[in-house]
């Protein structure tokens, strides 16, 4: 049985309101990350959250995550460069912890689809600008070995996009 699923992603939150600089740290920034904590459900699935207490994502200044989490979940911000938005990134554990929080709690499953249509806002636009997939492979008898030996051999290629 071949698998595919979600391994890890990263949303950008952009403000639909125009706004003043001082305003992005001040409230802007706040604002888009409590509307999106709203409407993801987020924290009646997880608590204690904070100022992160895992390493942020490149570039930005001020973050935010779950304490102690076994996962890593942050959502973050730039204080003076507004336009690199609010990043929200979900490890593939993050990802599904989350999802196993919310069957239980709505007695309903989500996908990344219903997903975007859940935290969908008048308050911000989003895009998902990173996304990696994979697939597990459970009783396929494939031999991990053999399948290394054959790549780095040049007999089985790996391809990736459009080919």
């Amino acid at each position: 049985m071949v698998t595919p699923d979600i391994d890890q992603f990263t949303l950008v939150l952009q403000s639909t309101d125009m706004f003043d600089f001082d305003e992005w740290r001040e409230w802007v920034a706040n604002n888009l990350i409590n509307t999106f904590l709203v409407k993801s459900k987020m924290l009646n699935l997880f608590d204690n959250f904070g100022e992160s207490d895992v390493k942020l994502p490149e570039g930005y200044t001020i973050g935010y995550s779950f304490l102690n989490a076994p996962f890593y979940f942050c959502i973050a911000y730039h204080e003076a460069f507004t336009k690199m938005g609010v990043i929200v990134k979900f490890s593939a554990y993050a990802w599904h912890e989350y999802r196993k929080r919310y069957e239980q709690n709505f007695n309903e499953p989500i996908h990344l689809h219903t997903f975007f249509k859940l935290i969908d806002s008048d308050d911000y636009s989003f895009r998902l600008s990173r996304i990696d997939i994979c697939c597990d492979f459970f009783n396929e008898n494939i031999d991990i070995a053999k399948l290394k030996r054959s790549i780095e051999e040049g007999r089985t290629e790996i391809r990736y996009g459009k080919y």
